[in-house]
């Protein structure tokens, strides 16, 4: 893992060069890379500039770091590189403009995947996605519990695609905030109209009407975002 050094800061040069590594196989997922002693002999440098090289290869999601044991390659999921990109997103996430498409995504791909669902599911993936509903009545009037069995029975729904990716980007979608149930005044009547909207879709499910259940879903998660832009 030689690299001759230019003008280009040292930190982005070291960057490449241990990234270029790992992409050629020399570092696969889960071994070590070299310590930042071994890599400041390596390309004879001072410490600063392999820290600085180490954090941003962690911040894109390729090392896990932690103090007193050699940086640790990760393997490249979906997952890690929503975790890559989610500081930058939430930084966006106050311009009501950026927020409000991001939430579009959201409903793009809940709308495919309720569709595909109610052509798609059998009888015992749709009493899976009844027990997430019935978590939700579970849980009317109690904020946190809501909030948790609300993104479990959207989670649920995404899955029954079982697509990595999406199933990723959907979750980080829910992770980043966006549009939540439970603010706002009369907490009992905001959770019993979410399990209204809940059980439409699923009924629209149940019934192998995909129209209907996509309707449901984007009546839902409208409401949602009307609600929140009311507060």
């Amino acid at each position: 893992m030689g690299v001759v050094l230019g003008r280009i800061r040292l930190s982005e040069q070291i960057e490449d060069a241990i990234l270029s590594a790992i992409q050629s196989g020399q570092y696969p997922a889960g071994s070590k890379l070299p310590s930042e002693r071994v890599l400041m002999e390596m390309f004879d440098v001072k410490r600063t500039s392999i820290k600085e090289a180490l954090l941003m290869l962690e911040q894109k999601g390729f090392v896990k770091l932690k103090r007193g044991v050699a940086p640790i390659v990760l393997e490249p999921t979906p997952q890690v590189a929503m975790d890559a990109i989610s500081d930058i997103v939430k930084a966006m996430l106050p311009d009501a403009s950026l927020r409000s498409e991001f939430y579009e995504l959201r409903v793009i791909l809940e709308t495919a995947a309720v569709m595909e669902a109610a052509l798609q599911l059998d009888k015992n993936e749709i009493l899976e996605v009844e027990a997430a509903l019935e978590a939700c009545r579970n849980q009317i009037g109690k904020a946190k519990a809501f909030r948790d069995a609300d993104q479990s029975f959207h989670r649920q729904l995404m899955a029954t695609q079982g697509n990595s990716v999406a199933n990723a980007l959907h979750g980080a979608l829910i992770e980043w905030g966006l549009y939540n149930p439970e603010h706002g005044p009369g907490l009992d009547n905001i959770h019993a109209r979410v399990v209204d909207q809940h059980t439409a879709i699923v009924s629209a499910i149940r019934a192998k009407d995909p129209m209907a259940a996509a309707e449901a879903l984007r009546t839902h998660l409208q409401t949602r975002r009307n609600a929140q832009k009311a507060d």
